[in-house]
């Protein structure tokens, strides 16, 4: 058998295509998978592994089991020459044998057997000894170190889903993560040479925004900035900066605003990414919250046929949204993206823009237009859980079947309300007091006591934030998302990234006369299995990381959501 090259991402190798593992070997995974699949799971403990390798050999121990892949080509010794075996002690900690999970430095990790993929019970468990140092042998290349991953390389290492977290200040070890992402890594130069850019928003500190591209040394290329929030700051930007310019999109309707946050980045290939994120442009907002961002591939114009669109239908649908501004200065981009190949993008844009739209106007925007993609690519499962993850909650309704369920709840899950369980994560109280900022950490959180005093219903759908797998639970999220997962969290039939919180100004209501009324402007991307993996579903943990541990933690007794009203007094 000839000897597969060894994948340059190494253990930060995100793939899960089968195919990929055939080409290319993965030599320490392929170690620990042996392991697992031949049932030493004491030795596989042991080691002591960080989650990212864990969660590698537990894929490749499962495609084995499955016989999606064949042991030989996975072990073949060739795939290991110039290998050596290094001597380490390892200490170990947090172990707890009463337990029915065994946790190693505050991470939870499950390890199947050769066949069966079930957590270890208490009494399957090895005795080891807390702290107690261990010898362990790891594979390692006696030539050189492995080198820096960059921005480009992350990206291609998150391929198909581009989803990636915002790093954490205060926490370090966030910093390398293979999908965890700075602001400012938008810009570097292994994604290109950038031309010029656009960003779309609700809040920006100027400051702040041109030192992210100062970063890349990139602050004097051209720059539209379409926000929402008055500041005097960013009307007289162009005095300060010649080559910014600056539009206000001032809210329509007296609750709404324009709360999409989005870049347009076009180099000087002629490419442009679009990259759809979570956060305010502002300081606080990058360091110590929660963020989420999508960054497409490289779309490269195609002037021999310009109208190339994906199956999603990705470029129709994010030049509807641009169209509904009427604004002079984004002509330009209109007619870049219009030229751009786009074929390659696999998730679905979904936005809001300010309106009453009636008919099938009604079903391009908001919930209106995820329920019609949901439903025209028959995702739908009976029996599940609709996940409503936001950093701000608005008024919904006297009671759960006002909006909550029979709105946003039906499009999101399935048309018998009774049928549906939802479930709700917002922080409370107490997740905010432990987070690395403290009470100050609940800035990004405007939920109002008033405000929940009029829908006390909804305490019994709330869970809390927890999010120890990607070492973010106190870090509070201003990241928005919803998913629809299985009733035993191990697979979701999609996943929406988006500007969106859960208020019926973000994502719509239907009015009397079945308008559906939409006050904000919005935009988010949506995953579906069927463009991405070709499946029915995803598996959560193993193909899509959510950004939340499962399963939830619900509010205890004693529990009440984050009010902003706690800064306050």
């Amino acid at each position: 058998m000839e000897a597969r090259p060894e994948c340059k991402f190494s253990v930060n190798c995100y793939r899960r295509n089968p195919s990929h593992f055939i080409e290319f070997s993965h030599p320490y995974a392929e170690e620990i998978a042996e392991k697992i699949n031949s049932g030493d799971i004491d030795h596989v403990i042991s080691l002591n592994l960080s989650p990212a390798i864990i969660e590698q050999a537990q894929h490749l121990a499962e495609l084995i089991t499955n016989n999606e892949l064949q042991l030989p080509q996975l072990c073949d010794k060739t795939a290991t020459k110039g290998v050596k075996r290094t001597r380490v002690e390892v200490p170990l900690r947090n172990q707890n044998h009463g337990s029915k999970e065994i946790q190693f430095d505050d991470e939870v990790i499950e390890l199947p057997s050769c066949s069966s993929s079930k957590k270890l019970k208490g009494d399957q468990m090895p005795q080891v000894k807390e702290l107690e140092t261990v010898v362990i042998g790891i594979s390692v290349k006696d030539d050189k170190p492995p080198s820096k991953v960059s921005v480009a390389d992350k990206i291609e290492l998150s391929s198909p889903f581009n989803f990636f977290l915002s790093s954490i200040t205060a926490v370090e070890d966030t910093q390398s993560q293979a999908l965890s992402l700075k602001f400012s890594d938008i810009f570097d130069p292994s994604l290109g040479k950038l031309k010029e850019s656009v960003q779309i928003n609700f809040m920006v500190e100027l400051g702040w925004l041109l030192a992210q591209y100062c970063h890349h040394r990139v602050q004097r290329k051209k720059l539209l900035v379409i926000y929402g929030v008055e500041s005097e700051e960013m009307q007289e930007a162009h005095k300060l900066v010649p080559t910014i310019q600056t539009v206000r999109v001032k809210p329509k309707y007296p609750f709404g605003s324009h709360h999409t946050k989005m870049s347009l980045l076009a180099y000087e290939d002629g490419s442009l990414r679009v990259v759809v994120h979570t956060g305010n442009l502002i300081e606080s907002d990058w360091e110590n919250r929660t963020q989420g961002l999508w960054i497409s591939p490289k779309c490269c114009t195609e002037p021999a046929n310009p109208g190339t669109d994906s199956k999603t239908g990705f470029k129709r649908d994010l030049l509807r949204y641009l169209n509904a501004y009427s604004l002079s200065s984004l002509q330009p981009w209109i007619e870049k993206i219009r030229g751009c190949d786009m074929h390659h993008i696999n998730v679905c844009f979904i936005a809001s823009v300010p309106g009453s739209f009636r008919k099938e106007d009604s079903l391009m925007w908001g919930h209106g237009y995820l329920q019609q993609l949901l439903k025209e690519h028959s995702v739908e499962e009976k029996e599940g859980i609709t996940v409503m993850q936001a950093s701000s909650i608005g008024s919904l309704g006297p009671n759960p079947c006002s909006w909550f369920l029979d709105d946003i709840g039906k499009s999101m899950g399935v048309e018998d309300k009774d049928a549906l369980d939802v479930k709700v994560i917002y922080p409370c109280y107490k997740d905010v007091a432990s987070s690395t900022d403290g009470l100050l950490g609940g800035g990004c959180l405007p939920y109002s006591a008033i405000g929940h005093n009029k829908q006390k219903w909804l305490s019994s759908f709330l869970h809390k934030w927890r999010s120890d797998g990607r070492l973010r639970t106190r870090a509070m999220p201003h990241i928005k998302s919803y998913c629809r997962l299985s009733t035993d969290f191990s697979r979701a039939s999609w996943f929406a990234l988006t500007s969106a919180n859960l208020s019926k100004a973000a994502w719509g209501m239907r009015t009397k006369q079945q308008a559906m009324m939409i006050q904000s402007y919005e935009a988010g991307v949506l995953f579906l299995p069927k463009f991405i993996n070709g499946g029915a579903t995803f598996r959560v943990g193993q193909e899509l990381q959510l950004p939340y541990d499962v399963p939830l933690t619900k509010y205890e007794r004693e529990d009440e959501p984050w009010f902003m009203d706690n800064l306050r007094n």
